[in-house]
This record gives C-alpha cells, structure tokens and sequence, in this order.
C-alpha cells in the first residue's frame, strides 16, 4: 500500500476498528444485569452502524470504478449492507449487534471472494485483505458483548 490514499484507508479503517474496540470494552466491563449495561449496547450498536455505513460506502466506491456485471453485484452488496445498518437504529441493541455483525461477516466473505478471485479484482491485495480484517474484527467486536451475557426475551 504505497500510495497516500492507500495509508489513509489504512489509518482510518484502523482508527475506527479501535474507537468500536474501546466502546466494546467499556460494554463488556458493565454487569450483564446493570440497567446502564442496555444504554451501553445501544452506543455500541449506534457507532457499529455508522462504522458499516462506511464499510457499505467503501464497497458502493469499489464498486463505481469496476467495470461490467462486477459493479452492479457490489453496488447491490453495498445497498443492502447500507439498509442493514440503517434498519439497525430502530432495533433493540442486542438484535442490531447481531444483525450489525452478521453484516461485517458478510462484507468479509465479499471481500475474500474477490480475494481468491471468485469475483473480478476490483482492488489491490492489500486493499482487499486490510478491508477483509477491519470487517472480521468489527463483526467479533460486536458479537463479544453478546456472547458475555445472554440474550433476553
């Protein structure tokens, strides 16, 4: 990644994986029976969103510089992962942890297909691994708050 926009990307995916990274940690430290532990999950939840909404943009970006039925696929992928995390702000926390993270799961099999070259390269190696990391590590930073307590009904 030797181009300034490359170090960017790179730097700001960083800075963002590590803001949600505090904000888990500061969730996780909460009882799971604290009523502040809910207020917790739901700023989680909220800037885990907002990070996706990103990570949809990064991919609608990707997806307006390759050619042919490539670019259609990806922008489809980047509409819905938008939708997902917009449909989220309306969920109880816990549910929009899950779908956030079942959201960075998918961006991050996206990813690894245009990797292995199921799908056509629409970026370089290090573009697509350093995209495919930030959104493994976003989908565990979201499902660990879920997996310290479980789920109410």
């Amino acid at each position: 990644m030797g181009s300034e926009a490359g170090r960017a990307l790179f730097a700001g995916a960083g800075t963002l994986v590590a803001a949600l990274a505090v904000l888990t940690w500061q969730t996780v430290r909460i009882p799971g029976h604290a009523p502040h532990r809910v207020v917790a999950e739901l700023r989680l939840a909220q800037a885990a969103a907002v990070l996706l909404a990103f990570s949809a943009a990064f991919v609608a970006g990707l997806a307006a510089s390759a050619p042919g039925p490539v670019a259609a696929f990806d922008m489809a992928c980047a509409v819905l992962v938008a939708g997902v995390a917009l449909m989220t702000l309306v969920r109880d926390p816990r549910a929009a942890l899950a779908w956030i993270a079942a959201a960075f799961l998918g961006r991050a099999v996206l990813d690894l297909a245009h990797l292995l070259g199921w799908l056509p390269r629409v970026a370089g190696d290090a573009v697509l691994t350093g995209s495919l990391v930030a959104n493994l590590c976003a989908a565990a930073l979201c499902v660990l708050p879920l997996s310290r307590t479980p789920i109410r009904r």
